[in-house]
């Protein structure tokens, strides 16, 4: 009879700490694999004794697995008949302990009669709390070059989590042109969260492999819920929301409301959590309109990135000039002369340059006279 049945809902890193160390383990896929060996083994016998042949052998003994551990990536190893009959699967084996990762909603509910038995554990995200808000208040004007308005509008939308008011998400919309920080300002937010982004690009996705993303496909192909739940972060950035169709907003609403997202397999817990969506609208009315009303309405916050100022643009020069150089060998850093490199440079900028386009500029043109070194040696 299983002693000890363990939900963990969290990253891999976190269940692995909370795995025991002195029980030997059995995955979930190796059981998967001895019990088709065994089935075909079984199927062979039956097949023999159809033709006549002797059976001599007796009936074997029940595998004793002292701890079944099932991790995220593992549930797409097995049959969606193992999936829904789980328990009757496992029941196969003398089952010591059990640890589950992030368990489908289907496993999960198989087990509701023995709740009394089960220990749930979840993983311990990092708060962007008042001392992080100080932090964000001392650096970002250094850090996010051109957009003196952001930090204001950010703090105020950031005051609800670390204050501890409310547990479901924080829920913001940063709208501008590409390229004047709003990734940008996602990436250094959970780098003062002190835990890695949790990023999804969502222009990468077509409709059709889009909505069983979103809504949930067969338990073997990636959705968002899974992601969400294995994720190492409590900083999630949708980028680029506005390029998907509207019709899959709804996918959003409770999560946005009360931290819960659900598919046809997974329920992810995102409260207190701290979501950015980013997107290339030229303004709030925009962003409105083609967004539509019921997902615009769940934003806490509407945060607008203004193109980057002349000023801006030169300081982002500088900043990105010193990074490369500092990457190179110093042969090669004695070959570059900073300033005519940035006199160069400031003459060629756009006024729709943004930082991406700018770093671009310094790539190549450090390589061009890096080439002509090289090319006259």
């Amino acid at each position: 009879m299983t002693q000890k049945i363990v939900f963990y809902y969290g990253p891999k890193s976190g269940f692995l700490r909370r795995l025991p160390r002195k029980l030997p383990i059995t995955t979930i896929s190796e059981l998967a694999i001895y019990s088709d060996r065994k089935m075909r083994e079984h199927t062979f016998k039956i097949q023999s004794a159809r033709r006549g042949a002797e059976n001599t052998e007796n009936e074997p003994e029940r595998l004793s697995v002292p701890c079944l551990v099932a991790f995220s990536e593992q549930y797409a190893s097995i049959s969606e008949s193992a999936i829904n009959s789980f328990l009757s699967f496992i029941a196969q084996f003398d089952v010591g302990s059990i640890y589950l990762q992030n368990p489908p909603v289907h496993i999960a509910a198989q087990f509701e009669g023995l709740h009394s038995r089960i220990k749930i554990m979840r993983y311990s995200y990092n708060e962007l709390d008042f001392d992080c808000l100080r932090r964000i208040n001392r650096e970002y004007d250094g850090v996010i070059v051109g957009q003196p308005e952001v930090k204001d509008r950010l703090l105020r939308a950031l005051y609800p989590l670390a204050s501890g008011a409310s547990d479901k998400p924080a829920v913001l919309l940063f709208y501008g042109p590409t390229g004047v920080g709003k990734s940008e300002t996602a990436k250094y937010l959970s780098e003062v969260a002190g835990q890695p982004l949790l990023r999804r690009q969502f222009s990468m996705f077509h409709s059709n492999e889009f909505s069983s993303y979103l809504f949930g496909g067969r338990h073997t192909g990636s959705c968002l819920a899974k992601d969400l739940m294995e994720r190492e972060s409590n900083v999630i950035l949708f980028d680029e929301f506005d390029k998907p169709n509207p019709v899959f907003h709804s996918a959003f609403y409770q999560a946005f409301d009360e931290g819960i997202y659900e598919d046809r397999n997974y329920r992810a817990d995102i409260r207190g959590a701290l979501v950015i969506c980013t997107s290339n609208y030229a303004s709030a009315e925009e962003a409105r309109e083609r967004l539509g009303a019921p997902i615009f309405a769940r934003f806490d916050s509407v945060i607008e990135f203004k193109p980057l100022s002349k000023e801006a643009q030169r300081k982002i020069m500088l900043k990105r000039i010193n990074e490369a150089l500092a990457a190179l060998s110093d042969q090669e850093r004695a070959r570059i002369d900073a300033d005519a490199l940035a006199a160069s440079l400031a003459g060629s900028l756009r006024g729709d340059d943004g930082a991406r386009g700018i770093e671009r500029a310094v790539r190549d043109k450090i390589s061009e006279e890096l080439l002509k070194w090289a090319l006259a040696e």
